[in-house]
């Protein structure tokens, strides 16, 4: 009989006003813990996690930085905690997750905001100073997400994790591509986790449905998909290199936004329907080009060069393009502006 051991996490609960005792809520799993540590950032997070964690050991970080993760490990020791936190965006929750690995604790994750899927990934992203890197991590042990929280998040955040999201998509062609040359193999389980997980956002889109509820599900399920393939294959695609390159450059956005819009691209190298995409992302005020985010076509073709080298290893249709294509590419996905109604226009 074969199997494969991976660490899932146990529960995850999304609803509306669930942010009560943490404690009662990991009783209901079992699950008893006496030391928790809360982490939180410095603002906003802050603020509410002293409403919600009043009666808990706390510290505050202000950004993703090594430094930050000493910080957490140094707390967690002086105060012996058995249960790390992490109560905000995705900085925290790796900085968070990033101290727990370390230490061999386990890891909460309960998010205020959505903007990528560090929700429930086992890759922290830590700012080194010179250099950004996607370390390997524990997945958290469970996930509480509470709507009312989430719907108080800046729109910007939201869309990012719709972004984020969105770029399974490319990633999973990539992935495939890999594939059919030789060079790794697909978990099928993995794949369908990711990609209907995705497909779930877009019905969500279609229907009306409850967006927050949906993208914060979506975002969990695309965690499990990484835990289960063993490496961020499932939601990690040259599109997300292109992002990495972005972020080398002094004008750079919001990851889940450059890894969304930069989808679109990748899409159409494999030859897949980008404007079908677009059209409907358009509908909820997603970016569709890069003007949008304030980078210029330069800037862009610089970080599409240098993408590979942020990753070196991983193939992707990066691997395969010639630079005419790229341009002819770029034309074609930019130059093309969707609105909200799904109508076609032309960019200066």
């Amino acid at each position: 009989m074969f199997s494969k051991a991976v660490s899932l996490p146990i529960f995850w609960m999304i609803g509306e006003n669930i942010m009560g005792d943490i404690k009662d809520v990991l009783s209901q799993y079992n699950m008893v813990f006496h030391r928790p540590l809360v982490v939180t950032g410095s603002g906003v997070t802050s603020e509410l996690g002293e409403n919600y964690f009043s009666s808990y050991k706390r510290v505050s970080i202000n950004s993703n930085h090594i430094s930050d993760v000493e910080k957490v490990k140094a707390q967690a020791r002086s105060v012996g905690s058995d249960l790390l936190i992490g109560f905000g965006g995705g900085k925290v929750i790796d900085v968070a997750k990033m101290a727990a690995t370390e230490l061999n604790l386990p890891f909460l994750s309960v998010p205020t905001a959505t903007s990528n899927d560090a929700v429930a990934s086992p890759v922290a992203v830590i700012n080194f100073g010179d250099y950004v890197k996607s370390m390997g991590a524990m997945a958290p042990i469970g996930v509480v997400a509470d709507l009312n929280i989430l719907r108080n998040q800046p729109r910007k955040q939201f869309l990012a994790g719709v972004g984020d999201l969105f770029s399974n998509i490319s990633a999973l062609a990539d992935w495939q591509l890999a594939a059919d040359r030789g060079f790794e193999r697909v978990d099928p389980v993995a794949a369908y986790l990711s990609r209907n997980a995705v497909e779930n956002l877009f019905r969500a889109i279609e229907n009306g449905s409850d967006l927050y509820a949906t993208l914060v599900e979506g975002l969990v399920v695309s965690g499990v998909a990484m835990v289960l393939a063993g490496n961020s294959r499932p939601s990690s695609g040259a599109e997300h290199l292109i992002s990495h390159a972005l972020d080398r450059f002094p004008i750079h956005d919001l990851h889940g936004l450059q890894v969304g819009v930069a989808a679109f691209f990748t899409l159409r190298l494999h030859g897949m329907d980008h404007l079908r995409y677009k059209k409907l992302l358009s509908q909820i005020g997603f970016p569709c080009s890069w003007q949008e985010l304030n980078v210029d076509r330069e800037t862009f073709m610089k970080a599409v060069q240098l993408a590979p080298q942020t990753r070196s290893g991983r193939y992707t249709i990066l691997s395969e393009v010639t630079p005419e294509l790229l341009q002819e590419a770029y034309d074609e996905v930019y130059g093309v502006s969707v609105s909200g109604d799904g109508e076609f226009s032309i960019q200066d």
